[in-house]
Parts: C-alpha cells; sequence; structure tokens
C-alpha cells in the first residue's frame, strides 16, 4: 500500500456539501490500496468569522486570547471531514492540536515556530485501517499545551507530516490547479507554471502570492519533499509541481499589501526589524527620496503593531508590485490598487513576452 498526504484548503468547502463530495474522492482512493493522511483547513472564512467574532467584543483584543479561539475554526473544519468520510463507510479519526504530532515552541503572542515532527500515533492509526484527519496549523509543545502555527499554515502541517513520514511528494489541493504567471483573478492572460523551483516559489510566496505558506515551501526544500498542486474539485487535476526543476517569470500584484512611509532611513530600518520580530512578512523597498515599509498577506495589523513599537508613520493607499524571474525578485510600489493593476498588467506582458522569445 503507497502512502499519501492531502491538505484541502479552505476555498475546498464553500458550504457542507463539499465534505461529501470530497469524502467520496478519498474513499475512492483508499479503495485503490492506498493509505492516506488528510490536513484540512476550515470551511472558507471560517477563520476570519472567528476573528470578527472576537474583535466584536474587543476591539483590541490581545495576540495570546485571539490565537486561542483562531485555530477552531480549522478543527471544526477537519471534524466535517471526518464525518464526511465516516457517512461514506471510511474509518476516520480527527486528531486535535495535541495528538497532531507537530511539536512547536511553546509561545501564545506569535505563531509558534515547529521544531519537530512524531508520526508514532499516525502510524498506530493507519496499521489499525483508519485514516487521520488533522486541522491545519496547529500542534502542542513539550507539555503538550495546545498551540498555533499561524495564519495560513495548513500547508506548513502537510509539508512537515509528509517530510516526516518519508514520502516524496505532498499534494495541495485548492480552486486552482497550480501557480499561475500572476493571478488570474488580477492579470489577464495569466497562465499555469509546470514546474517552479523551491526558491521561484519562496520568492512568489515572501512577496504576497496566495499560493503557499512560505515556510512550507522552505521545509520541503530541507526534506526533498516535492509540492504537487492539485484542483480541489471535478477530475483533481494535478498541475504546478514545485520542487528542483522549472523556471518562474510571474509577477504578484499584493492589493492586501501595506506600505508604510517614514521621515528617514534610520526609522524605516528599525520598523523593519520591528515588523520582522512581531511575525510580520515585511520588505525594504528602494524607492529614490523615499523610506518605505511594505508588508504582504494583508491578515497582519500594521498601524496596530507600529503603534505598539512607538514609530510615527504615514499609511495610504501604496500597494506592491513584484516581478520574479531568474534575475531576482523586483519589487515596484504603486499609487493605489487601480495603479497595481495597471502596472502589473505591463511586467506580465514584459516578461511573459520574454517567455515567449526564448
Amino acid at each position: 500500500m503507497t502512502l499519501h498526504v492531502l491538505k484541502f484548503g479552505g476555498s475546498t468547502f464553500p458550504s457542507t456539501h463539499q465534505y461529501r463530495s470530497i469524502a467520496r474522492y478519498l474513499r475512492r482512493r483508499l479503495a485503490r490500496g492506498e493509505q492516506l493522511v488528510i490536513v484540512a483547513s476550515g470551511m472558507q472564512g471560517a477563520t476570519e468569522n472567528v476573528r470578527s467574532l472576537a474583535t466584536s467584543i474587543d476591539p483590541a483584543v490581545g495576540t495570546a486570547a485571539l490565537h486561542g479561539v483562531l485555530p477552531l475554526a480549522d478543527t471544526t473544519g477537519a471534524g466535517l471531514l471526518r464525518i464526511g468520510l465516516e457517512r461514506e463507510g471510511v474509518p476516520a479519526t480527527l486528531l486535535h492540536g495535541h495528538r497532531t504530532g507537530l511539536v512547536t515552541e511553546s509561545v501564545e503572542d506569535r505563531a509558534a515556530p515547529l521544531l519537530r515532527t512524531e508520526t508514532t500515533e499516525i502510524h498506530a492509526l493507519l496499521a489499525r485501517g483508519i485514516t487521520p484527519v488533522l486541522p491545519g496549523g496547529q500542534g502542542a509543545d513539550d507539555q503538550h499545551r495546545p498551540t498555533w502555527l499561524g495564519k495560513n499554515s495548513s500547508d506548513l502541517s502537510a509539508v512537515a507530516l509528509t517530510g516526516a513520514l518519508g514520502l516524496p511528494e505532498v499534494e495541495i489541493f485548492s480552486d486552482v490547479e497550480g501557480v499561475y504567471s500572476a493571478d488570474p483573478n488580477v492579470i489577464d492572460g495569466a497562465q499555469p507554471m509546470a514546474e517552479l523551483r523551491y526558491e521561484d516559489m519562496l520568492a512568489l510566496a515572501a512577496h504576497g502570492a496566495k499560493v503557499l505558506h512560505p515556510q512550507s515551501v522552505r521545509l520541503a526544500q530541507q526534506h526533498g519533499v516535492s509540492i504537487v498542486c492539485r484542483l480541489n474539485y471535478g477530475d483533481f487535476t494535478s498541475g504546478s509541481v514545485i520542487g528542483e526543476r522549472g523556471r518562474a517569470r510571474s509577477v504578484v500584484v499584493d492589493l492586501r499589501s501595506v506600505v508604510a512611509s517614514f521621515a528617514d532611513a534610520y526609522t524605516a530600518d528599525r520598523a523593519y526589524r520591528h515588523l520582522l520580530a512581531a511575525g510580520a512578512q515585511a520588505h525594504r523597498p528602494v524607492l529614490e527620496g523615499r523610506h518605505l515599509v511594505a508588508v504582504t498577506g494583508g491578515f497582519f495589523d500594521v498601524p496596530r503593531a507600529l503603534s505598539e513599537g512607538g514609530f510615527a508613520v504615514s499609511i495610504g493607499s501604496e500597494r506592491m508590485v513584484t516581478a520574479v524571474s531568474e534575475d531576482g525578485a523586483a519589487v515596484h510600489i504603486a499609487a493605489d490598487e487601480a495603479q497595481a493593476r495597471r502596472l502589473g498588467s505591463l511586467l506580465h506582458d514584459e516578461l511573459t513576452g520574454v517567455a515567449a522569445l526564448a
């Protein structure tokens, strides 16, 4: 029997109907003689709904308290998928955070760094013919206290398990079959890329691409694990493969990015280091006559973090646009969302035009 680790992102489950369809797909794979370890995110938008509930009670809710409730969305999602599997006659069980085998540092005020992955319980369940279903992004410290690996960290959970189990690849299911030369919802003419190197995917993720968690890509590279991207519906087509081979020419238009402007380079450097220490995906764009720090992703509260650090800052409507090629990542700053889209289209045309002649 062959063993596979599968991860299903939140876009897989816009409603409870999809839990049944995914369970039927998994049952078919199990019937072919496969063994599966499944990592599931919460339903689409569930984590942000929990965040909204928390901030409706206290807009200034502390990070530790917030981390105490946000993982519940993924736990619920994994539990619902387990129910779907059992309805299809598949013996399955839900492994809560302290049983996932993901051992982290003991922290409450930021994403918990992963220390190691233990697979004893997973092997024991598989030996009994039981399919483990794990909520993404959840672990425990050495005292078995629940911890959270952070926003969008289900990818990290799946890659860590794949590496610890000694498997060559992990399958990541989402609403696109792979990594595109740009976000097709933003840039017309974006095309899927068949193969990408780890380094290229890291550059895209670090600059705001919403495809994979950056740390998951680093861990995959460390363990030599290929990441296979698959559609989460229909015939579950496989698309991009992230590994040792490939070449990326792509543009990231990060419409969720935040660009902060400072009075001088010294202050901007200090703010940049402060944001990195606080867990932000921060960058220091070089723009003549200006001192900027840009943060990707849209989920990190940049004004609050800078205020807590005592920084005076100006934040407007600017957005970050990044062109990634074999020459590296070139960061641009657009005045607003509309200009970001226009600039992204121009850069994408330049990159794909060169690719077509190569």
